[in-house]
């Protein structure tokens, strides 16, 4: 049987030695003072989520923000095959993509990894652009 707990700490361990998933299947990789990369494997399951905060929602342009969060999930592009969405706790977007781990191994594993943060590095990027004054100025900061 197929343990991905042991499979991802292992994975995890090879990139950054004493990162592990923690007794409820969560660990985090700290890539700066304002990232961090949480992967977690529940119980069970042969899938690591991947998630990270992206930014705030504008309160002054939330509909515009909202349709652009959106259409950058359509298709999975221009976010590499992640996509976003709302976390109510911490009142963010987030970026989240699944791993299927039977049909990962180790280099695949960092791939998906360093894939996942330069999709971050552009969706914050998209979100943290100064507020656009109307919502055909805010799309069109996602398509220049």
């Amino acid at each position: 049987m197929f343990d991905a707990t042991n499979q991802v700490n292992h994975w995890l361990h090879e990139r950054s030695p004493g990162a592990e998933l923690d007794d409820d299947g969560v660990a985090g990789l700290e890539r700066d003072e304002q990232t961090v990369i949480v992967l977690e494997v529940p119980a069970g399951s042969e899938v690591c989520h991947l998630y990270a905060a992206v930014a705030p929602l504008p309160e002054d342009a939330l509909e515009p923000a909202l349709t652009a969060a959106l259409s950058l999930n359509r298709f999975g592009r221009p976010l590499g095959g992640c996509w976003l969405a709302w976390d109510p706790d911490i009142h963010m977007l987030t970026l989240c993509h699944n791993l299927h781990l039977p049909a990962t191994d180790a280099l695949a594993f960092n791939n998906t990894l360093d894939n996942f943060i330069g999709s971050l590095d552009s969706a914050r990027a998209m979100f943290t652009a100064p507020p656009a004054q109307s919502d055909a100025e805010f799309r069109a900061t996602f398509w220049e």
